[in-house]
C-alpha cells in the first residue's frame, strides 16, 4: 500500500519528534509514546524474545508481560503465533495476527483464552526487526476487542519505519561502544582537550535548562539538524552518550574549551 500525502507528513512529524530524544536507548519510552499517537494503540512495546528459554531478554513498553507474573503466564501457554511465524519463516515484514491465524482458530489459542483475552486484547501487529533459530525482535501494538484490527494503512506506517528504527539501533550501540571505549576514561579526567568550542558550549548549556533541539534552534536561529550535529560532535569529543552526561560534564568543568 502506498502512503498518501497525510500519512507521510505525520510518519515525518513521528520521525522529527523522536530526532530530539536521546539515542543511547534505541527504544526509549517517549518513543513508544509517539507510535502510539501515530498508530493509536492500547500497547505498544519493544521487545526481545528466547524462545529456547522461554523469557524476555528485554522487554520495553507497556506489553501486559512487564510484570513477572504476566510474563510466566505468557510463556507457560505462549508464544504466539506471530513469533511461531517469524522463527519458522524469518519474515520480518509488519504482519497482524488475523494474518498469520484465523479469528475461530485464534480465539481457541491458549495464549488467546489465557492471556490476551483477560486483558480484553483483540488484535495485534508486530514489525519484525530481526529473528534467528530460537529468538526474535519486534516491535508490537495491541488493540482492544471494541476496537477495529490494524489496517493495511497502519501496517505500510509501521513498515516504512523500519530503516529508521535500524538507524537508530546502530546509532545506539555506537554511543554503547564509545562510552566503553579505552579513551574515555582518559577524556573524563581531563587529561586531553577535547576542544569543545564556545558554540558547542552554548548548545549543551541550552540543553541543560532542559529544552529541545527544536527549541535551541529556534533561540539560535539554526535549524534542529545543526544543533544535533553540534550535540554529536560533543558527545565525540567528550566520550558520552547522551545530552544529560554531556551537560553534567560541561558544567563540572571537566572539559575546558
Amino acid at each position: 500500500m502506498q502512503l498518501g500525502r497525510s500519512d507521510i507528513k505525520a510518519v515525518l512529524e513521528f520521525l522529527a519528534e523522536v530526532d530530539e530524544l536521546d539515542d543511547q536507548e534505541p527504544y526509549p519510552i517517549g518513543l513508544l509514546d509517539r507510535l502510539r499517537r501515530l498508530i493509536p494503540s492500547r500497547v505498544v512495546a519493544y521487545g526481545e524474545a528466547d524462545l529456547a528459554e522461554r523469557r524476555y531478554v528485554e522487554l520495553v513498553g507497556d506489553d501486559p508481560a512487564d510484570d513477572e507474573d504476566d510474563e510466566d503466564l505468557y510463556w507457560s501457554v505462549g508464544p504466539c503465533p506471530i513469533a511461531d511465524y517469524r522463527v519458522r519463516t524469518g519474515d520480518l515484514t509488519t504482519i497482524r495476527m488475523s494474518d498469520v491465524i484465523g479469528r475461530t482458530r485464534w480465539h481457541e489459542h491458549p495464549v488467546y483464552r489465557e492471556y490476551f483475552r483477560p486483558g480484553a486484547i483483540e488484535y495485534i501487529v508486530d514489525l519484525g526487526l530481526s529473528t534467528g533459530k530460537d529468538w526474535y525482535r519486534s516491535v508490537v501494538l495491541l488493540r482492544e476487542r471494541d476496537e477495529s484490527d490494524f489496517s493495511e494503512r497502519d501496517r505500510a506506517v509501521m513498515e516504512s519505519l523500519r530503516p529508521h528504527l535500524h538507524a537508530r539501533e546502530a546509532r545506539a550501540s555506537l554511543r554503547r561502544a564509545l562510552a566503553t571505549a579505552p579513551d574515555f576514561i582518559t577524556r573524563r579526567r581531563g587529561e586531553t582537550d577535547p576542544q569543545v568550542t564556545a558554540r558547542e558550549r552554548e548548545i549543551v548549556a541550552l540543553v541543560a535548562e532542559g529544552k529541545t533541539n527544536a527549541e535551541i534552534a529556534a533561540e539560535l536561529w539554526v535549524t534542529p539538524a545543526t544543533v544535533k550535529k553540534h550535540l554529536e560532535n560533543v558527545y565525540l569529543k567528550l566520550g558520552v552518550g547522551s545530552r544529560a552526561a554531556a551537560a553534567s560534564l560541561l558544567r563540572a568543568g571537566s572539559a575546558p574549551g
